[in-house]
């Protein structure tokens, strides 16, 4: 028997491992760290429970035995140059994961183009290479980067979420528009993708379509103070001005000092003399 027989079914079985808790990880009751910089605050993951990927097929009892070779040209019955490959992808995923926790974007991109070239079928390798493209300003980069995430799994809401804000940025209402509510579809329950939905609506000046994605992300998250300012601006272009200065006044009891719901209470203001100072 080969002396690489051993040391591959050990590589196999590690590989096997960390396959299985990548894929228990996504379950969507985590938060996930890779969001995009529109939203300022941390989204819970959209992605839909999938199954593990299929486990390797078994090999014979008695696989071939094969004369020692250096270890980058070993390639066995168990395909340990490819495990190795696999090894090396996620070794790069890890430490461009852990370069993003630092803002080290530009190395981070580095790993996920690594993992990326090998890894070419991994949904979360593209997610974070279009999401390293997008902090270092990349952003045609990015948009391809997240087609390629969704290509590979089109029910990744984050990434439909991602890329609508690219979309919005480019001001490309239309297509944000088509990504948040796929979004949407996926996980009814994902305030920033009902907040994104409703910027992109209002910047198409369709308020009333707006209003009700604004006030469900603030259902869905009472905190979430970018959604309550959102809401509060689009209540003044509807001249509902009492629940314009609620909207605010929810903010402010949160983030006193937050400056979006100060200017906001200014403009309300100037459209209404008699609100308290």
């Amino acid at each position: 028997m080969s002396r690489s027989f051993f040391p591959a079914m050990l590589l196999l079985a590690l590989w096997a491992c960390n396959v299985a808790c990548d894929r228990q990880k996504k379950d969507p009751g985590l938060v996930h760290p890779e969001i995009s910089p529109e939203i300022n605050q941390v989204i819970e993951s959209n992605k839909n429970d999938h199954p593990a990927e299929d486990a390797v097929e078994s090999v014979a009892e008695e696989p071939q035995v094969i004369e020692a070779a250096a270890p980058d040209a070993l390639e066995d019955t168990f395909g340990s140059s490819a495990l190795f490959g696999l090894a090396k992808a996620d070794e790069s995923m890890t430490a461009g994961e852990d370069l993003l926790q630092t803002g080290e974007y530009a190395k981070a991109l580095e790993q996920f183009k690594i993992a990326a070239e090998i890894d070419s079928e991994n949904e979360e390798v593209f997610f974070n290479l279009g999401f390293a493209h997008s902090r270092v300003g990349n952003t045609e980069a990015a948009i391809a980067a997240y087609q390629k995430t969704i290509e590979i799994f089109p029910a990744y809401g984050e990434a439909h979420n991602n890329l609508g804000n690219l979309f919005l940025k480019e001001k490309l209402f239309t297509s944000a528009i088509e990504h948040f509510k796929i979004g949407i579809e996926i996980d009814p329950e994902h305030a920033a993708a009902h907040n994104n939905l409703g910027t992109a609506l209002s910047r198409q000046l369709k308020i009333n379509e707006a209003v009700p994605h604004f006030a469900k992300a603030t259902q869905i998250d009472d905190r979430y103070i970018q959604a309550w300012c959102n809401l509060g601006n689009a209540y003044t272009s509807q001249k509902r001005f009492k629940d314009a200065l609620g909207a605010f006044q929810h903010v402010l009891s949160i983030d006193p000092s937050f400056p979006p719901a100060l200017s906001g209470m200014q403009r309300l203001r100037s459209k209404v003399i008699a609100l308290p100072r």
